[in-house]
């Protein structure tokens, strides 16, 4: 299946998920796209209080592998060649699947971005709810510039992301752009040295973990589903993550630790 290009390692309630093909800049090829939903999947049983999903090497991921020793390709060729939209809307279909288990993954997920961050590996951090990236990071959607969209979440992501003029910059125009615009556009929430961006992620990901994690599972669950809705259908969102902490237990154990001075055992 593959997954020896993709890895999965939780240590201390932080889980790893790492692309590693560096010969190839990490493109995935089809079988990784099916073994990163499956770990996935298989990280979430395990209850990590984070995940980090980062590329080996000194990138991030380049994207899609179009060469024809790539089965997806050679899957997608027909679709285009003889003009088959049903086989077309199956593979779209399936790619969407194999990310579907990040967008619902039960605890916050940071992308540690490096280097080229294109295409699907671009789609594959917007899946993610954080995104850091080193300052030598180029990202973009270039789909454009070889007929094709990005149609694996990059269009309905980013542009909810970022709004649709920064949207329609950034897909439309192909180009691939610095670490720094990505910031200045909202694209990515940090900047940082280079080759500090998994560092960083497992800062952050430590500092996630002191939370209670029944807490802040029902919070990114509700910071996910705010966006798109009107104020009174977020402010209900709100409130059900709000009831969800208070039910767990994890409240009383916080508001005992912080009168005792102690740090809360969860």
């Amino acid at each position: 299946m593959n997954e020896e290009h993709i890895r999965l390692k939780i240590t201390d309630g932080v889980g790893i998920l790492t692309i590693d093909r560096h010969k190839r800049r990490n493109a995935l090829n089809g079988q990784m796209w099916t073994a990163i939903g499956d770990l996935v999947s298989q990280a979430a049983k395990e209850r990590p209080r984070a995940l980090i999903v980062a590329g080996a090497g000194p990138h991030f991921c380049a994207g899609m592998d179009l060469k024809p020793d790539n089965p997806l390709a050679a899957r997608i060729l027909p679709a285009v060649m003889e003009k088959k939209p049903g086989l077309a809307r199956e593979i779209i279909e399936e790619l969407k699947s194999c990310l579907a288990p990040l967008r619902s993954f039960p605890a916050p997920v940071i992308a540690a971005i490096e280097g080229v961050c294109l295409g699907g590996g671009l789609e594959l951090a917007l899946c993610c709810d954080v995104r850091i990236a080193g300052v030598s990071a180029k990202l973009g959607l270039p789909e454009v510039r070889i007929g094709m969209v990005p149609d694996v979440g990059g269009i309905s992501l980013l542009t909810r992301l970022v709004g649709p003029g920064r949207a329609a910059m950034i897909i439309c125009g192909g180009n691939a752009i610095t670490a720094d615009e990505a910031h200045r556009l909202g694209l990515v929430e940090r900047v940082v040295d280079t080759g500090k961006a998994l560092n960083t992620a497992m800062t952050m990901a430590q500092n996630i973990a002191k939370g209670g994690p029944a807490s802040v599972a029902a919070a990114i669950q509700a910071i996910r589903n705010v966006p798109g809705l009107n104020q009174a259908a977020a402010f209900e969102v709100e409130t059900e993550a709000g009831i969800t902490a208070l039910m767990s237990g994890e409240a009383e154990e916080g508001m005992r630790a912080f009168v005792e001075k102690r740090a809360p055992r969860w």
